[in-house]
Formats: structure tokens, C-alpha cells, sequence
């Protein structure tokens, strides 16, 4: 069984930290352990400051989060992914995201990335 939620807030680096906690409340319902908590934490700061800078004016950041049994996705919206290159702090983003993550595409003005998780149950 997978779970969606899905949620969007303002664009004000104040409300990113709401996005590491609900994705830290997930991944402790799979009681994974504290370096893939990190990880996924990390893969969605990355991913929100991303979003935060390349929307610029663009409205809300939303944030879809998919928790599978065995992976969990997300999908932000990030309508602009071919400024990443302009920018080093963006690249840094991106390379982290990528380093921590399975997979990352750019799909419908949203980023979506996966992880595979291994749970403790």
C-alpha cells in the first residue's frame, strides 16, 4: 500500500522546515533508521531550496510525497529546471540531491526524485 500526501505552503524559507518534519514523521511510521531519515531530510531541504530559488515569484511551493513499502517519492514543483546551470549554489543542490537519492527527473514543472528505503519492521 502506498500513501500520498501532498501539501503546498508559501515560498518563504521560514516553511521549509515544516516539509523536513513531515518527511521525518514518514519515514519514523516505517521505522527506518536515523542515516536514511537523514538522507530523505536532506533530499528535501535540497529539493525546497531549489524550488524556493527558481520559482522566484511563481506562487506556493507544493511538495507530493508517495510512501511506498519499499520507496518513497517526492515531486516539487520546480518550473524552471534549466536555471540549475546557471547557478553553482543551484548545481551544489541538485548534486546533493542526487548523491543521496535513487533517482531524480524534471517532469511537469515539477522535480521528482525517489529513494528506495529498507525498513526495520
Amino acid at each position: 500500500m502506498t500513501d500520498l500526501l501532498s501539501f503546498s505552503f508559501p515560498r518563504k524559507k521560514d516553511y521549509i522546515p515544516v516539509a523536513r518534519l513531515t518527511t521525518s514523521y514518514l519515514a519514523s511510521l516505517k521505522n527506518l533508521d536515523l542515516d536514511t531519515i537523514e538522507d530523505l531530510r536532506m533530499i528535501v531541504t535540497e529539493a525546497c531550496n531549489l524550488s524556493y530559488y527558481l520559482q522566484e515569484d511563481q506562487g506556493d511551493i507544493s511538495l507530493k510525497i508517495s510512501l511506498g513499502e519499499d520507496k518513497i517519492s517526492f515531486a516539487i514543483s520546480c518550473p524552471y529546471p534549466e536555471k540549475i546551470k546557471e547557478d553553482d549554489l543551484s548545481l551544489m543542490s541538485e548534486s546533493i540531491i542526487r548523491s543521496l537519492a535513487d533517482d531524480l527527473d524534471y517532469k511537469d514543472s515539477s522535480m521528482v526524485i525517489s529513494k528506495s528505503i529498507q525498513t526495520d519492521q
